[in-house]
């Protein structure tokens, strides 16, 4: 399940990342509309951030290196969820300074791009943990790290 995981956050990072970094403006715009919203538009935020971070919680507990630092973004997104859903107008403070400059959209995106690399550095430290021989052949370890392979188990 870890594996899957991983994929996922590698994924989704990577394509959120790039528009964050490609159409800042347009999460500024994205987040001025959900804070004119009120308490419903912060809910709207926080579910956004709920279950992915619970998805990669309940998925990938590992709190061993590197693999922790997956769970640590996997809870950092929970916490988020948190504030939106127990303190909505801290939230809602927050949405309005995201909505005002779009700069910041820029960094998260530069943020969770690395994100997205760490994923993939933990897919093929697992490839190569599977296959010892793989870590000095980079083509092994991106063979190992088929996205087809995903939903196979152990042996299969």
């Amino acid at each position: 399940m870890e594996r899957v995981v991983e994929w996922f956050v590698a994924i989704t990072a990577a394509v959120i990342g790039l528009s964050h970094l490609l159409r800042p403006g347009d999460w500024a715009e994205a987040y001025r509309l959900l804070h004119r919203c009120g308490r419903p538009g912060a809910f709207t935020n926080g579910a956004l951030s709920l279950v992915p971070g619970a998805a990669v919680v309940a998925g990938h507990g590992s709190w061993t290196w590197p693999g922790a630092v997956l769970t640590a973004f996997g809870w950092l997104l929970i916490a988020k969820a948190a504030v939106c859903f127990l303190a909505p107008d801290k939230a809602l403070r927050s949405m309005e300074r995201g909505g005002r400059s779009p700069r910041g959209f820029v960094a998260a995106g530069l943020l969770l791009l690395a994100v997205a690399g760490w994923a993939c550095y933990c897919l093929s430290r697992r490839a190569a943990d599977a296959d010892p021989s793989a870590a000095a052949d980079p083509a092994r370890v991106i063979a190992l790290c088929d996205p087809s392979l995903i939903w196979r188990g152990p042996g299969s």
